[in-house]
């Protein structure tokens, strides 16, 4: 399964991330960067994926590997421990 990264909209922490990211093929969700914009999709998916409430607190987050990464340095991290793979 491909890594999916959750972004909000005008957050320079995801756009580094996304740069991080070149070269590796991952899915990407992007919500508004206020909750109070979200419509009621944007809460269903994030909800089914099992992020709502860490993107209510924070983004970037990227699942991979079956776990979430939380945060533009871990997951920059995890670029580096598994961007070759």
């Amino acid at each position: 399964m491909k890594p999916i990264l959750f972004s909000l909209e005008h957050c320079p922490k995801c756009e580094a991330v996304k740069e991080y990211l070149k070269g590796i093929d991952y899915n990407i969700l992007i919500f508004p960067h206020d909750y109070i914009d979200w419509n009621d999709e944007h809460k269903q998916v994030a909800k089914d994926c099992g992020m709502l409430e860490d993107l209510k607190k924070t983004a970037p987050i990227l699942f991979a590997d079956g776990k979430k990464i939380i945060g533009q340095l871990r997951i920059k991290n995890w670029v580096k421990e598994n961007g070759n793979k």
